[in-house]
Order: structure tokens, then sequence, then C-alpha cells
């Protein structure tokens, strides 16, 4: 079994309207939208959010994620002067809880760590993943009733324990 990261590309457009689609769906309780509207304000909801990335990290990297030669989510990483931002991580509900984002967020640990530079994100205090960040190192910096950001320092509890020869 294989895991790793790709460049989004324009074929992968089908496949992250529909990741987008099923996690805001889930996200926002959809599901109990009168169906009449609820196409149109997903909609709406998939464009401002692509939207408001696209604006506020315009050289972000978009990413695939892919395991097994398929894609399973996305991955969108702003890498900045001073810092890195995970701006967001979406793994289909079928591949969720089995490690992936664990493995694929040690990965990003360990890259800003040996830039250097802090890792930063905002997590919605419902999303289950607080705690995964929580033992990885990041703390809230910033609490914004809603969510949190959060952020993983440099030198923060180590992922690998290393020692000098």
């Amino acid at each position: 079994m294989s895991l790793y990261l790709r460049p989004a590309l324009p074929k992968d457009e089908s496949f992250l309207n529909q990741l987008i689609y099923d996690n805001l769906f889930e996200q926002l309780c959809a599901w109990a939208w009168d169906p009449a509207i609820r196409e149109p304000l997903m909609k709406l909801q998939i464009d401002g959010q692509r939207t408001s990335y696209a604006a506020s990290y315009p050289h972000a990297d978009h990413g695939i994620i892919v395991f097994d030669e398929r894609p399973i989510g996305r991955l969108l990483i702003d890498r900045t002067q001073d810092t890195h931002y995970l701006v967001d991580i979406v793994v289909l509900k079928a591949h969720r809880g089995k490690g992936i984002g664990t493995c694929l967020l040690r990965a990003l640990c360990m890259e800003a760590e040996m830039a250097r530079k802090p890792l930063r994100l905002q997590v919605q205090l419902t999303n289950r993943a607080k705690e995964l960040y929580l033992r990885l190192g990041f703390r809230m910096i910033e609490d914004l009733q809603f969510a949190w950001r959060m952020e993983r320092a440099v030198g923060a509890a180590s992922l690998v324990s290393l020692q000098a020869p």
C-alpha cells in the first residue's frame, strides 16, 4: 500500500468538487436543509470556500492525497518566508480514522521543523482532528469562539528522538 501527495491537476476537478461537496454536506448538516434550496446553497458554499482560499492563500500548493493509486483527499499548504500554514486537509470519509491524516501531518510537521518554521492551522472546535493536532505538539494561539488558531512551534514535542553522534 502506498500513500503519497501529488500536485492537483485539471483532471482532478470532478474528484475535488465531490470531495468538498461531501465534506461540507457533512459539516453543515445539509441533509436537514430544504431540498428545494440545498443544491444552490451547497454550490454557494463550495464556490465561497474556493474564492476565500484563493484570495487568502494565492501561493498555496494544492495537493491530491493518493492511497493505493487512487485519490482519497486533498491538502492545501501555504509555505511563506516565515511560516507554513495548513490551509485545508480533507480525506474521504471511508479513509478517515486509519492513520492517513496522522501520517501526512507528521510529514508536514517534520518539513516545517527542518525549515525551522512554525506550522499553523485553524480547526473548528467540533472537529475531532483537534485532538490529533494537540498530540502532535500544536497549541492554541487564538480562540475564535467557533475555532482555534493553532501553532506547532519549532522544537515543539519531538516527532522523532534524534541523538547527536
